[in-house]
């Protein structure tokens, strides 16, 4: 997430919410196997919660959910999404350069969730090793890029960078279609 062209303009935020989206990408489907009630779980790049609050309903109210994005837009709309469906005491909005901080959630997070972000990072390996920090011993990260926009070399290259950082890679493919892998430390 940076501040060029590469960035999901605030507005295209709407278009991520549509309910047809979930005939490809179902929040339930695709984070059923990682996140369960109790659990505290990232979503880094979470825009306007599209993945977010199908989150915070699967870890209940003994749960958290962290939800990074660099727009303060998305996350003012994922706030009132929030307090809408009564999860606003689950989800809590960290934006980048302000309420963001790795260090103080250094071993704490279960799960993270990176869909269609990484390739928006200007600075990916410092992005792993944070990830890597606030991961807790035995999480994982599920992530995931759109082959529209991203190669499979440069897909290849983060996962090399995220290695790098400490995360192994499962053999199990998450996703059966485009680019995805399971991190795990």
């Amino acid at each position: 997430m940076n501040n060029n062209n590469q960035i999901c303009p605030w507005w295209m935020g709407y278009a991520l919410l549509i309910p047809l989206r979930k005939l490809g990408q179902n929040p339930h489907k695709i984070l059923g196997p990682y996140v369960s009630k109790g659990m505290t779980v990232m979503d880094y790049g979470s825009a306007m919660g599209y993945f977010s609050l199908p989150m915070a309903k699967m870890t209940g109210d003994s749960g958290k959910v962290y939800c990074v994005d660099i727009q303060k837009k998305m996350l003012e709309k994922l706030s009132k999404r929030a307090r809408n469906a009564r999860l606003d005491h689950v989800i809590e909005p960290l934006l980048l350069g302000e309420s963001y901080n790795p260090e103080m959630l250094k071993n704490q997070v279960d799960f993270i969730l990176l869909f269609a972000v990484v390739h928006e990072v200007p600075d990916r390996d410092q992005l792993f090793r944070d990830i890597y920090k606030m991961t807790k011993s035995g999480g994982s990260v599920l992530f995931a890029e759109p082959a529209a926009h991203v190669s499979v070399q440069h897909f290849k290259h983060s996962l090399k960078l995220a290695q790098e950082a400490g995360f192994g890679l499962s053999e199990n493919k998450p996703m059966p279609k485009g680019l995805s892998a399971l991190l795990v430390k």
